[in-house]
C-alpha cells in the first residue's frame, strides 16, 4: 500500500511537470502569450540548490565558477530513487489493471450523490476502463493532459469564456446526458481553438443560445463607435486609469483606422499592395497602413472582465441603438445589452445620400459608390488598376470630392475624370471667392474636366456604363459614379435615447467639458460642444476627432476631480493641385468677412503664398486663419491669434508673423573695412 501511494504521488507529479513543460514550450514556440497574459518564466534551479545525495552534500570546488564534483553517494542515491520510481509506476499500472472490473462495478452501482461528489476523480479513471485487448489506453489520462496545454495561446485563452458558460449551462441537463459525455473525455482535448468552439457550440441548448445573444455584459467604460475619436479616447482613459477596462462598440467590421489617407496618401504613395493591405510608403520611407493598431492589441470581449490589468476591447459589426441613462446600459441592434459606469458617444458621420441616386434602378446603383469607407477605396482603386474603369465621374464640390479628383488624376493620367457640382467653384463654402476660383482653375489644369453649375437630373444604366442626365440637357457616360456631396451625423441613437440634440448644427449637444448628461460624454463629429473661444461648434475633421477624443476620455477618467474644458483649435489639411497646399484652423466660413494677404511673387518657385484671416461678425476679431503654401509653426501662430480674440487693424503687420516674406539680408561690409 505504501508503494502504491508513492506511485500515485509520483505519477501525479510527473503529469503536472509534463503539463507545465508543455505550456512553456508552446508559449515559447508562439512567441509568448497575449499582451495581458505574460507567460511565467521556467524555474531553473541554481547549481547546488538541490541535494540529490543520500549520504551528504556534494563537495564544492575551490574555484567559484568550476562545476561541482559530487560524491559517489549522490549517484547511488539517484539510482535508488529512480529504481523506486520505476517500481512504483509498474506496480501502480498492474494494480489498475487488476482493479479495472472492480472499479467499474463500484462505479456502476454507486449512488448518484457519490458520483457527483467524485466527478473529477472518475473522469481520470473511466478512460482506463477500456477493454483489456487495448492496453495502450491505460496511458490515455497522461496523453489527455499533455494534449490540452500543448495547443496555441489562442486555443487556451480565447475559448476560456466559452468553457465557463457550459459550466453553468449543464446544470439543468439530466444525468443521462452526463453519462453520455463522460466516457469520451479525450475527444475535445487534442482539438484546436476553432474546433473547440464548434464542439462546445454543438450541444448548446436553445436557452444557452438565447443567453449568448443577450449576455448582459458590463464594462466600466463603454465607447459607442470605433473611429478616431473612440480610439484616442480609449488611450486617454488608460493613461489616466491604468487598469481601466474599455469596450468599443462599432458597426464597422474594420479595426479603428485613419480616414484621410483614403483620399490622399493611399493614392499618392500607395503601391500594388494598397488595395489589399491599405498601406503606403510615407515620405520618411517607412511602410505604414491606415490602421491604428493590430488585432492583437484588443482584448476579446469575453476575456475583458478577467483581464487583471484591464485593457481595450473591440466589438465589431455591432450597432448601438439606444442608451438607457437611468439603467446605465447600452442596447445593441440584436437586443444585447451592455452595462456601463461611463459611456462616450463617438458615432461620427456617414456619407450624405442624394435623392436622384437613391431613386435610380438597381442596375444603375451597382455603378454608384458613396465614397467614405475603406471598401470604397478598394472598389475604385481595383477598378482603375485593372482598367475596368476608364471613365469616372465625381459628384460634389467639397474638400473630399476635390482632393479625390486630384489624387486619382495624380496616379492615373490616362483615365477620363469628370467633376460635377451645382456650385460655381470648388470648396466655396470655406474659401473666399477669389481663392475658390483659383482652386477650380488649378483642378482643371491638372486634367480634370470640371462641370460647374450642373445638376444631375437622372441616372440610368446603358450597356456596361451608367449615364447621367445633367440640367443643361447633356448626358455624361461613365464606368463608375463616385458621390461625395457631404456628410451627416449618425444621430439616430441620440433621438432614441432622449438626449438633447442640436437642431441647427446636428449631433448631440455637449458642454465645454464634452459632457452630454450624467455619466455620458460625446466626442468627434457627433458632438456640438461649447468652445470657450468661438462658441457652439460641430467640427468634422481628423485632428478634431483626435483632440476631442483625448479630452473626453481624460474627463471621463477624472470625472468630478479635474475636468478640462475644450480649448485647442483643431486644423485640417487638403490639396487640390500640385502647387496648392491648404492648411486651416479655427472657423473658416466663406460667409464671414475675410482679409487675404499675399506674398510677392517669387520667380524661382511657382508656389503662391497667402494668409487668409476670417473676421467675426460680432466684434471683428480673428476667428479663423487659412494658409496657402505657408508651413512651419504657422498653425500655432494662428491658434494664438484666435485665442487672443483681439481686433486687428493692420493685417499686413500681423501677417509678418507668418513666413510670407524672407528676412532681409544684412548688408555686406566693404572690403576695406573687412581688411581693417
Amino acid at each position: 500500500m505504501l508503494l502504491r501511494a508513492v506511485g500515485r504521488q509520483m505519477s501525479a507529479a510527473l503529469r503536472q511537470k509534463t503539463a507545465i513543460r508543455s505550456i512553456a514550450l508552446s508559449r515559447m514556440a508562439l512567441g509568448g502569450g497575449h499582451h495581458h497574459h505574460e507567460p511565467q518564466p521556467v524555474y531553473i534551479p541554481k547549481p547546488g540548490s538541490l541535494d540529490w545525495s543520500l549520504f551528504g552534500s556534494p563537495v564544492k570546488s575551490k574555484h567559484e565558477f568550476e562545476p561541482y564534483k559530487p560524491e559517489v553517494g549522490a549517484f547511488i542515491g539517484a539510482a535508488v530513487f529512480i529504481g523506486l520510481t520505476i517500481a512504483a509506476v509498474v506496480f501502480k499500472t498492474d494494480t489498475f489493471k487488476k482493479d479495472k472490473h472492480h472499479g467499474h462495478h463500484e462505479k456502476k452501482h454507486a449512488p448518484k450523490e457519490e458520483e457527483a461528489h467524485h466527478e473529477v476523480e472518475e473522469k481520470h479513471v473511466e478512460p482506463e476502463s477500456a477493454p483489456v485487448e487495448e492496453p495502450v489506453k491505460v496511458e490515455e489520462p497522461v496523453k489527455e493532459e499533455e494534449a490540452t496545454p500543448s495547443t496555441s495561446d489562442a486555443a487556451q485563452e480565447a475559448p476560456a469564456p466559452v468553457a465557463d458558460e457550459p459550466a453553468a449551462a449543464p446544470a439543468p441537463s439530466t444525468s443521462t446526458e452526463q453519462e453520455q459525455k463522460t466516457p469520451e473525455p479525450e475527444e475535445p482535448a487534442p482539438s484546436t481553438s476553432s474546433s473547440e468552439e464548434k464542439t462546445t457550440a454543438e450541444p448548446a441548448s436553445s436557452e444557452e443560445t438565447k443567453e449568448e445573444k443577450s449576455p448582459n455584459l458590463h464594462c466600466e467604460y463603454v465607447i459607442i463607435g470605433s473611429g478616431t475619436a473612440a480610439y484616442y479616447a480609449s488611450l486617454a482613459i488608460r493613461a489616466k486609469h491604468a487598469e481601466a477596462k474599455v469596450l468599443l462598440i462599432g458597426d464597422e467590421t474594420e479595426l479603428p483606422y485613419n480616414r484621410p489617407p483614403l483620399s490622399k496618401e493611399l493614392w499618392w504613395y500607395g503601391d500594388d499592395s494598397a488595395v489589399e493591405k491599405l498601406d503606403y510608403t510615407s515620405l520618411s520611407g517607412k511602410k505604414r497602413d491606415i490602421f491604428y493598431e493590430v488585432d492583437g492589441f484588443f482584448v476579446t470581449p469575453e476575456d475583458l472582465p478577467k483581464a487583471v490589468h484591464g485593457g481595450v476591447s473591440l466589438l465589431k459589426g455591432q450597432k448601438a441603438v439606444k442608451i438607457c441613462a437611468e439603467d446605465k446600459k447600452v442596447v445593441l441592434e440584436d437586443g444585447t445589452t451592455v452595462g456601463y459606469d461611463k459611456v462616450l458617444i463617438a458615432t461620427g458621420v456617414r456619407p450624405k445620400k442624394e435623392k436622384v441616386f437613391e431613386e435610380a434602378s438597381d442596375e444603375a446603383k451597382e455603378k454608384i459608390t458613396y465614397y467614405h469607407y475603406p471598401a470604397d477605396f478598394k472598389r475604385v482603386e481595383s477598378g482603375l488598376s485593372n482598367k475596368s474603369i476608364q471613365k469616372i465621374t465625381i459628384i460634389g464640390s467639397g474638400v473630399l470630392a476635390s482632393e479625390l479628383a486630384y489624387s486619382i488624376r495624380r496616379k492615373y493620367e490616362n483615365v477620363e475624370i469628370h467633376q460635377v457640382f451645382e456650385e460655381k467653384h470648388v470648396a466655396q463654402d470655406i474659401l473666399p471667392a477669389h481663392l475658390a476660383k483659383k482652386s477650380t482653375e488649378a483642378i482643371e489644369k491638372s486634367g480634370v474636366q470640371v462641370k460647374a453649375e450642373k445638376q444631375v437630373k437622372g441616372v440610368r444604366k446603358c450597356c456596361k456604363n451608367v449615364v447621367l442626365q445633367l440640367s443643361d440637357g447633356t448626358e455624361l457616360r461613365s464606368d463608375l459614379i463616385v458621390v461625395a456631396t457631404g456628410e451627416e451625423p449618425n444621430s439616430e441613437i441620440i433621438e432614441a435615447s432622449g438626449l438633447k440634440a442640436n437642431k441647427e448644427l446636428g449631433g448631440v449637444q455637449a458642454d465645454k467639458f464634452l459632457k452630454v448628461a450624467n455619466n455620458v460624454w460625446a466626442a468627434g463629429a457627433i458632438a456640438s460642444f461649447e468652445d470657450v473661444v468661438l462658441g457652439t461648434r460641430r467640427i468634422s475633421s481628423w485632428e478634431h476627432a483626435q483632440i476631442s477624443g483625448r479630452l473626453a476620455g481624460e474627463n471621463m477618467a477624472t470625472a468630478g476631480k479635474a475636468e478640462k474644458a475644450f480649448w485647442y483649435q483643431p486644423s485640417f489639411f487638403t490639396k487640390f493641385a500640385p502647387h496648392m497646399h491648404i492648411n486651416a484652423v479655427g472657423q473658416c466660413d466663406s460667409t464671414l468677412e475675410t482679409v487675404s494677404v499675399y506674398a510677392e511673387p517669387d520667380p524661382e518657385t511657382p508656389l503662391e503664398k497667402a494668409v487668409v484671416f476670417y473676421k467675426s461678425k460680432e466684434d471683428g476679431s480673428v476667428v479663423g486663419v487659412l494658409l496657402i503654401n505657408v508651413f512651419g509653426p504657422s498653425l500655432d501662430v494662428a491658434r494664438r491669434i484666435i485665442d487672443d480674440k483681439k481686433k486687428v487693424e493692420e493685417f499686413k503687420e500681423i501677417a509678418k508673423l507668418f513666413p510670407l516674406y524672407e528676412m532681409p539680408k544684412a548688408p555686406e561690409e566693404p572690403e576695406k573695412e573687412k581688411s581693417a
